[in-house]
């Protein structure tokens, strides 16, 4: 059996796998409490750990530390890995989700041989995206504050306006809506029409590339693409790849 865990920013998201990866395997996500509560009806002996963790806390560290897992494995960027070449300088700088979100796209893409690039586009609380050309070349990427995070940097110090929550979102973002009408909606389509048109730059500067979504608004923003597919559980496929 293999547990694989994905420790993001916001939320940490996990699997237990038997023999093979499916999508009809149960994924969890929760607190680090939950996810304490979901390993103490295991038998960790029988366990081996996939751990990608953006933020490793004490508590994570001693959760895993004080069961006694058959093995635990902490992913790491790396310079190649499974026939994809990083393109940083110091590969080791770079987010192990965006590393591991790719590799488990260009696997896919191998398994299937395929030869086409594809850009990954991580829309959490930060955005990310990367582009990898179909001989697996990590051509590089951007970085840009996500929709809530960016969306709270402008109500910061903005008087009489409603928070961004996931509610207000369902209700007021739609393709063909594109200015606002009051405080909040220009704020919140402003913000997403930005993340649009980066990632369409992107799309249209590498015409004929797969565009694939993830994250927790990826659902909300690849609603603005006519083409592109959405897989929320991109880090845990990579964590599978790359297991030891």
């Amino acid at each position: 059996m293999h547990l694989l865990i994905d420790v993001g920013n916001s939320r940490i998201k996990w699997r237990l796998v038997d023999h093979e990866y499916s999508a009809e395997t149960a994924c969890h996500d929760g607190t680090l409490k939950d996810l304490a509560l979901f390993i103490s009806s295991l038998i960790p002996e029988e366990i081996s750990v996939s751990l990608a963790a953006v933020n490793q806390t004490e508590d994570l560290k001693n959760l895993l530390g004080n069961h006694r897992f058959k093995h635990v494995h902490i992913a790491h960027s790396e310079a190649s890995q499974r026939g994809l070449k990083n393109s940083y300088e110091h590969p080791e700088r770079m987010g192990v989700d965006r590393w591991l979100a790719m590799i488990a796209v260009y696997s896919a893409a191998r398994n299937k041989k395929a030869q086409q690039g594809f850009i990954i586009v991580d829309a959490g609380s930060a955005m990310t995206i990367d582009v990898v050309t179909p001989s697996g070349e990590h051509v590089g990427g951007y970085i840009v504050p996500g929709l809530q995070m960016a969306q709270r940097a402008l109500f910061a110090n903005t008087e009489r306006v409603i928070q961004y929550d996931e509610k207000t979102a369902s209700t007021l973002y739609g393709k063909h809506k594109r200015l606002g009408n009051n405080t909040l909606e220009c704020v919140e389509y402003g913000v997403i029409n930005q993340l649009v048109a980066l990632v369409k730059s992107v799309e249209e500067a590498y015409s004929g590339y797969e565009i694939i979504f993830t994250g927790g608004d990826s659902e909300l923003l690849a609603g603005y693409f006519e083409a592109g597919t959405v897989d929320r559980d991109l880090v845990l496929k990579g964590l599978w790849q790359v297991r030891n």
